[in-house]
């Protein structure tokens, strides 16, 4: 199970990785504030919907799409993933009281 998303880049204290059906969901915790990232990748794109920790069912790739809570990101390069992650995480935890 090799995981795209560096702890240490993305300046996060852990990272949890469940593969699911059509993506990747890694729990990130970051101090006391834990993120939702749905990371996708289609033919070398990434994008990825990043959201405060909700309670319920976690495991739906698709409907968390059309959930109205949380941040997009797309990228087109890997090496370009946690700063794109990162930013999106930033602007939830200064915008929403997760």
């Amino acid at each position: 199970m090799v995981s795209l998303i560096n702890k240490e880049k993305l300046g996060v204290d852990k990272i949890i990785k469940n593969s699911l059906d059509h993506c990747d969901l890694y729990i990130i915790q970051k101090g006391d504030k834990v993120f939702l990232l749905y990371l996708f990748e289609r033919e070398k794109y990434y994008y990825f919907k990043i959201m405060p920790e909700i309670v319920g069912k976690w495991e739906d790739c698709e409907n968390v799409l059309y959930t109205a809570f949380g941040l997009f990101g797309f990228v087109n390069k890997q090496d370009e993933l946690e700063q794109k992650i990162r930013e999106k995480m930033e602007a939830l935890i200064k915008h929403v009281n997760t």
